[in-house]
């Protein structure tokens, strides 16, 4: 996914399943009954439940899980992204697109660090 298709996401589903796998690291899938479901997977004794995703891009408080999961991979900035896009985004949705695009930039400074000179 390049930068341009981030920002041109609408808020839901859509905007919600990449921010569940690409931000929170949960495992996505489309379920022939249920439809799109986000894997949840309990840190202290590693059981796992399916829900619907998050409404991360909808909802300030699924949001605020966003700011945490980056502040925890090192975005301390996170904290400002509410205001990311200068007013063209609500709240929610200019925090996960801001999250979204903060993760392209790190891979791509990871694969140019791999990279060697001349090649």
């Amino acid at each position: 996914m390049i930068r341009e298709n981030i920002l041109a996401m609408n808020p839901g589903p859509e905007l919600d399943i990449q921010v569940a796998a690409g931000i929170m690291g949960n495992a996505v899938a489309n379920d022939e009954t249920f439809g799109w479901m986000e894997r949840w997977i309990d840190p202290d004794d590693g059981g796992s439940v399916w829900a619907p995703p998050q409404p991360y891009s909808r909802d300030m408080s699924a949001a605020e899980r966003v700011i945490d999961r980056m502040i925890e991979l090192g975005h301390d900035d996170a904290v400002c992204w509410a205001d990311f896009g200068n007013g063209a985004y609500t709240e929610p949705e200019a925090i996960c697109k801001a999250a979204l695009c903060a993760m392209l930039e790190s891979c791509a400074a990871g694969v140019a660090e791999q990279t060697p000179a001349g090649g």
